[in-house]
Parts: structure tokens; C-alpha cells; sequence
């Protein structure tokens, strides 16, 4: 209390001595020790500082560093704290409209049922469309292939090696098809079990709501 006090009468004597100064700061140091003057040297700059007015009030306070650099690292967490809320906020929004538009376009788990059962009856069938053309098209190959070899005329060879590489390019872009399809396939089988799920908790709560 002694050492406050005598820091106090020593910061008001300096203040009444230097009323003339255009500045006049207060900053503490590295051991803990409350200054006042009228310039801050250079090492303890970015210790932050109050500057007073010549009757000893604050007028402005320059924070240290470490403060602005803590300051700024809250503001990012709350910054990022909000924008998690306004993405569950749309993500909840998003499943309420998914729910609404679920129910609206089927009356039952059957109806769910049934049309995901067409949608992967017709992937599968343009797989197997797919794989017949590729299994023609890989035919196709080999007998031009064949035919090259047996070829002894120039000319007749060069046309053959090319009907050989656009069978080659037909059948790159049918694996590549059949590929994606089978990959389509599984993300409708993949939904269709989702959706079956998601729907018959809707319906549970629907019923659940009614008995109450």
C-alpha cells in the first residue's frame, strides 16, 4: 500500500511539473514498476500505455502487443464460433425442407420402396446395355486385330490399324460409362436406404405427436 502510495504522489509531482508537455504517458515495466512520463523508451513500447492529459485523466488507452494479439485471437474464435452456429442454423433449415419435401412426395414406406426399386432396376439395366457393347466392341477388336495380321497389302493395314483404334477409343468410353453407372447405382442404393430410414422416423414422430 506504501508502494502505491508513493508511486501516486510521485506520478501527480511529475504531472504538476510537466502540465507543459503536449503528452504525457503512464506504462508499466518488465518488473511490474508504473511509470509516468513523457516519453516511453523504445524496449517497452509494445507494453501498452495509458496517455493522460495534463490534469491526469485518460485520454487514451494503447494496448500492449500481446493484448491486441489475445484480443484478435478471441475475436477469430467468436467469429468462428458464429459462423458454426449459421451453419447448423442452415443445416437445420435444410433437413426441416428436406422432411417437408420427403412427406410430400411419398404417402408410404412402400411408395419409398417401389420407386428406388425402378430407379435401380433401370441403373441396372443400362449397365448391362453398356456391358453388351463393350463385350460387341471387344469382339469387333480382336477380329480386326486378326484381320491385320493375316493383311499383307500396305494400304489395307493402315485402315485396319485405324478401325482398330477407334475400337480401342469405343471401348475406353464404354468402361468409363459402365464405371460411372455402377458408381451411380450404389449412391441410389446408398439414398434409398437413407431416405427409407429418414422416413419412417418421420412418420414415428408424426405418431408419436398424434398419441400426445
Amino acid at each position: 500500500m506504501k508502494y502505491f502510495f508513493k508511486i501516486t504522489i510521485l506520478g501527480f509531482a511529475l504531472l504538476i511539473f510537466s502540465f507543459s508537455e503536449a503528452a504525457y504517458y503512464r506504462w508499466t515495466d518488465s518488473k511490474g514498476v508504473i511509470h509516468y512520463s513523457n516519453s516511453i523508451p523504445p524496449s517497452e513500447a509494445q507494453r501498452g500505455h495509458v496517455v493522460l492529459s495534463k490534469q491526469g485523466f485518460k485520454e487514451k488507452i494503447v494496448l500492449s502487443s500481446k493484448k491486441k494479439k489475445e484480443l484478435k485471437a478471441e475475436e477469430e474464435k467468436l467469429k468462428a464460433k458464429k459462423l458454426l452456429e449459421e451453419k447448423r442454423k442452415k443445416e437445420k433449415a435444410r433437413q426441416e425442407e428436406e422432411e417437408i419435401r420427403l412427406l410430400s412426395i411419398f404417402s408410404s414406406e412402400d411408395e419409398v420402396t417401389k420407386t428406388y426399386n425402378s430407379k435401380l432396376r433401370m441403373a441396372q439395366l443400362t449397365i448391362d446395355l453398356l456391358k453388351a457393347r463393350h463385350k460387341k466392341q471387344a469382339k469387333k477388336l480382336e477380329l480386326l486385330e486378326r484381320r491385320k495380321e493375316r493383311t499383307k497389302n500396305i494400304k489395307h493395314k493402315q485402315i485396319l490399324a485405324k478401325q482398330i483404334e477407334v475400337a480401342l477409343d469405343n471401348l475406353s468410353i464404354y468402361q468409363q460409362a459402365i464405371t460411372e453407372n455402377v458408381v451411380e447405382k450404389d449412391r441410389v442404393r446408398k439414398e434409398f436406404k437413407a431416405t427409407l430410414s429418414r422416413f419412417h422416423s418421420l412418420i414415428k414422430k408424426q405418431e408419436e405427436k398424434s398419441d400426445h
